[in-house]
C-alpha cells in the first residue's frame, strides 16, 4: 500500500529539486520532472509550474480601517 502524500510534502520536495532543475539543461530538466511527477503523482504541467516558480513569502495584512472605539469606549464595553 503506497502512502499518499500530502501537499506540504509535495511542496517540500518542490523546494528540494527546485535549484537543481533551475540549473540544467533542457534534457536533463525532462529527467528531474519525471522523477518529480513519478514521486509526487503531479501532472506534468502541475510539476513544471511547481518546479518553476518560487514562492511568495506570505505577509500578514494589517487592519485597513481604524477601530470605531477609544481605549475608554473599549474598557467600557469589555467591563460589560
Amino acid at each position: 500500500m503506497k502512502t499518499k502524500l500530502t501537499h506540504a510534502m509535495c511542496m517540500e520536495r518542490a523546494n528540494a529539486v527546485r535549484d537543481r532543475y533551475a540549473a540544467e539543461m533542457t534534457r536533463d530538466k525532462r529527467r528531474i520532472l519525471e522523477e518529480f511527477i513519478a514521486a509526487t503523482r503531479y501532472h506534468e504541467k502541475s510539476g513544471i509550474c511547481a518546479l518553476s516558480t518560487y514562492p511568495e513569502p506570505r505577509h500578514r495584512q494589517t487592519r485597513q480601517r481604524p477601530s470605531l472605539y477609544d481605549e475608554a469606549a473599549r474598557g467600557a464595553l469589555i467591563a460589560l
